[in-house]
């Protein structure tokens, strides 16, 4: 009789790839939310809405599920080798966090309110993530270099809920497409008060 717990000839643990696939619910959101644009784009709904309307959030979706799934083959063969680093996987999530929001500032000269919307939120959110993978970072490397004691601290509580409440953000905004935080009201208010004279 075969193991249930062999498969294709490996072994297969079943609680890393738990909370490898746990960890990456937002790629899998990010995924349904190219599926919904995509779906927005068919030649039903370009007749009743703006074309920039519909292709704009469309390509951020895109870029998003892009950013999020590209370290997903270093971080599988990271979670199942022996190969340890203080410096895996956060760096790499601030530093991807970081080059798309390069791309993105770079790269996407929106035309319509709604894929400035977008773009605003995802920009922010991508900050919020960033800054804290950097903080992270540090308190791993300090934990490390023995310079701050290891146990709870606070900030990792911190951490968890801004992670999940910055991709739940990207998530919604790509999906409503609404300023539901009123952030690009705010953001519109801040520059016209520096273009008054």
């Amino acid at each position: 009789m075969i193991d249930i717990q062999y498969i294709f000839g490996e072994l297969l643990h079943l609680n890393p790839i738990a909370r490898f696939l746990f960890g990456h619910i937002a790629t899998f959101l990010f995924f349904m939310v190219l599926l919904i644009n995509f779906g927005r784009t068919s030649v039903n709904n370009i007749n009743r809405l703006n074309k920039e309307q519909t292709y704009e959030p469309l390509t951020l979706s895109l870029v998003m599920f892009i950013s999020y799934s590209i370290l997903l083959p270093i971080e599988y063969s990271y979670w199942f080798s022996e190969l340890r680093s203080v410096y895996l996987p956060n760096s790499l999530y601030f530093a991807l966090d970081l080059l798309t929001i390069v791309f993105i500032h770079r790269f996407f000269k929106l035309k319509s309110e709604t894929g400035k919307l977008c773009c605003l939120y995802l920009l922010v959110a991508l900050s919020v993530n960033s800054l804290l993978f950097l903080l992270l970072q540090m308190d791993f490397l300090l934990t490390y270099h023995r310079l701050k004691e290891e146990g709870y601290w606070w900030f990792w509580t911190v951490f968890s809920y801004g992670i999940n409440g910055s991709d739940l953000i990207m998530v919604l905004v790509l999906v409503v497409q609404k300023d539901f935080l009123g952030w690009y009201k705010l953001s519109k208010k801040i520059k016209g008060a520096y273009s008054r004279p």
